[in-house]
């Protein structure tokens, strides 16, 4: 059979076939390597093996079809003209899938976003638990895995909350009346970081009063865990601690009080008799 200027017979199809198991077999026999023993030996973590894998994978796989293509008798420059003529298919049917195809391989080179890594995207927080060549799989608090096309990771705005600095922060807002002992409550507050060992001793705890209203003291505390996952439950433990300390001293706590003011005339009372359509307001 002769397509254009190429002849395909019979043996150089089944020739061709042998060629591109053979490629696919030695491309799994080198990535059992790097997995197995070469990348575990080296200092990289989860996320940078997962990208040398990624990428020694789809280069063995476009090298393995690109072999089987010149065992078939396609060429390099034959092969450049029929990509040339499927480039505009693909650029307008499949647009999608090729931004999400190369927003995956600017994902596996920068690494804004790895292996391991705690992002928020939106009102959704989970770790990321693979990257892949069209999308990432991040696991989300219920345990469910939230599918993001890797485009929006790229384009979107994607808080990393272990990527730099990989540390929580605890936040705790209370208030308590102006009448009690102050002092006493920053001591108290120091005492239960200082006790707790999660708490980190640098950055080291800040104890604030944020604003004094309606005859109360808002307190606003900073504290610093190792891990943003930490931060949670250890702000739970804090908050288990303090009140009941502050019960057992007899400290009132509370929010800050909220000011509620009816803007109009109140309207006049109904008499029991009076129909509704001869309200006066």
């Amino acid at each position: 059979m002769t397509i254009g200027q190429v002849t395909i017979s019979p043996g150089a199809v089944l020739r061709s076939i042998a060629v591109l198991f053979v490629a696919l077999a030695i491309m799994r026999g080198l990535q059992h390597w790097l997995v197995n023993s070469y990348l575990p030996t080296t200092a990289m973590d989860a996320g940078a093996q997962n990208s040398v894998m990624m990428v020694a994978r789809y280069a063995g796989i476009i090298a393995a079809v690109l072999w089987a293509l010149g065992a078939l008798g396609i060429g390099m420059e034959k092969l450049a003209v029929v990509l040339g003529a499927l480039s505009v298919g693909i650029g307008f049917g499949l647009q999608a899938i090729t931004q999400n195809f190369v927003s995956g391989l600017i994902l596996l080179a920068e690494r804004p976003v790895k292996i391991g890594d705690l992002v928020r995207i939106g009102n959704m927080e989970g770790d990321v638990k693979r990257i892949n060549v069209r999308s990432t799989e991040i696991q989300v608090a219920d345990r469910s895995t939230l599918i993001v096309p890797n485009s929006e990771l790229i384009t979107k705005t994607i808080q990393n909350m272990t990527l730099a600095a990989p540390i929580g922060r605890i936040q705790l807002q209370f208030s308590v009346p102006l009448e009690e002992d102050l002092d006493a409550v920053r001591t108290m507050l120091f005492a239960a970081f200082a006790e707790k060992h999660e708490v980190l001793d640098d950055p080291e705890p800040k104890v604030f009063i944020d604003s004094i209203d309606a005859g109360r003291a808002k307190f606003n505390c900073f504290a610093y865990v190792a891990s943003p996952r930490d931060a949670y439950p250890m702000r739970s433990e804090l908050l288990f601690t303090l009140l009941r300390q502050f019960r057992e001293a007899g400290i009132e706590v509370g929010s800050t009080a909220t000011k509620m003011e009816i803007v109009g005339g109140v309207p006049a009372p109904r008499a029991p008799d009076t129909p509704a359509d001869q309200l006066t307001e």
